[in-house]
């Protein structure tokens, strides 16, 4: 179910929680996808790492965004089993993201950085401005997080220790350890917090952690490539863990 509700600007409630802005004590922001629009300039080596001989794995474009938001070898993983019928070894999927990694930074030092999308960025510094405390919840790599806020100019948005990567917490998206360890960090009760999400994963975490959820691909002007959005509504339809 896919609740509207405004505040500014408008946004979209995932589930039946939702709280008026007072109520809201803490708030948690995906990074990739969320606050930076990463996902077109993080696609392309996923395929160009599959294709080689090595790993034979077939990526498109709309396996990359039906699997947004869980940690790298997760994705890895799936798209092992879903092609080779078996689970990848651990040398696998590290040779695997090592080179993907690789071809990433070749194409970042060619294209440049990600940039902010604006308007989720606008929500998260009016919320420091008022004084609700921020926090992120990313599946990314840490330095690759903090070097593209860094260029992004979003360093000063979020203190690090508040601050949560998949490295941190036992299980990653869409289980809920990753949101409610952020929420532990900023001292608020997951239910008076409220997440920022782009990914089906991290939407599911987030809802799982007892949050409000925002599905910031439905608001104005957000960024969102034809794969992503055939991929939102394919997962909206199928979306059994809404309860």
């Amino acid at each position: 179910t896919i609740h509207l509700h405004l505040t500014t600007p408008k946004m979209v409630t995932v589930g039946p929680r939702k709280l008026a802005d007072d109520e809201v004590k803490g708030v948690i922001f995906d990074v990739d996808g969320t606050l930076l629009d990463t996902m077109p300039l993080f696609f392309p080596s996923w395929p160009r790492t599959g294709e080689q001989e090595r790993f034979s794995l077939r990526v498109t474009e709309d396996d990359f965004y039906r699997l947004a938001g869980q940690p790298l070898p997760d994705m890895v993983q799936y798209l092992h089993r879903a092609q080779k019928g078996c689970d990848a070894t651990p040398e696998f999927v590290r040779e695997f993201l090592d080179e993907k990694i690789r071809i990433h930074k070749e194409d970042e030092a060619e294209n440049g950085h990600p940039l902010a999308i604006a308007g989720v960025v606008a929500l998260a510094r009016d919320y420091k401005a008022r004084g609700v405390p921020v926090a992120i919840a990313t599946s990314g790599i840490k330095d690759i997080v903090l070097d593209h806020l860094k260029h992004a100019g979003l360093d000063d948005l979020v203190v690090e220790t508040n601050m949560v990567f998949a490295a941190d917490v036992p299980r990653g998206k869409p289980d809920p350890a990753i949101y409610l360890e952020a929420a532990r960090r900023l001292g608020v009760d997951p239910s008076l917090c409220r997440a920022y999400e782009d990914g089906e994963s991290g939407l599911q975490s987030a809802f799982e952690a007892g949050m409000e959820v925002i599905d910031v691909t439905f608001m104005d002007g957000y960024p969102a490539p034809t794969a992503l959005r055939k991929a939102k509504e394919e997962q909206v339809k199928e979306r059994a863990w809404l309860k």
